[in-house]
């Protein structure tokens, strides 16, 4: 089994998976989500999938040559506004990033 990678971008987490659930279609946008700060995560290229399956886990992404973009969070690109993270191809469920507080489990404040 090929070990994937998982990527924490601010309040966005992104965990490697061996294939998508069946059922799914595809989304019209190329953005993953919207930070706590109210900043876009964006992708370049690759494939988003939507379905909420609790309240962290909210959908999935099959990368292929993919650049994942935000203003706070990545690589400093010259002559770019946003910044990058390159992410291998593969699939991924996207997850809201948590943490664990005195309340219980809550969605991290980036």
């Amino acid at each position: 089994m090929k070990k994937l990678k998982n990527y924490r971008h601010g309040d966005l987490v992104l965990i490697g998976i061996e294939k998508l659930p069946e059922g799914l279609t595809e989304a019209t946008t190329k953005e993953l989500i919207r930070g706590s700060g109210g900043n876009p995560h964006t992708i370049d290229r690759g494939e988003i999938y939507f379905k909420e399956v609790n309240e962290f886990v909210f959908g999935y992404l099959v990368a292929k040559d993919t650049t994942l973009r935000h203003r706070e969070h990545g690589k400093k690109i010259s002559g770019k506004e946003l910044l990058e993270a390159k992410i291998n191809d593969g699939v991924y469920e996207l997850r809201r990033q948590v943490e664990k507080t005195h309340e219980g489990m809550a969605p991290v404040q980036d």
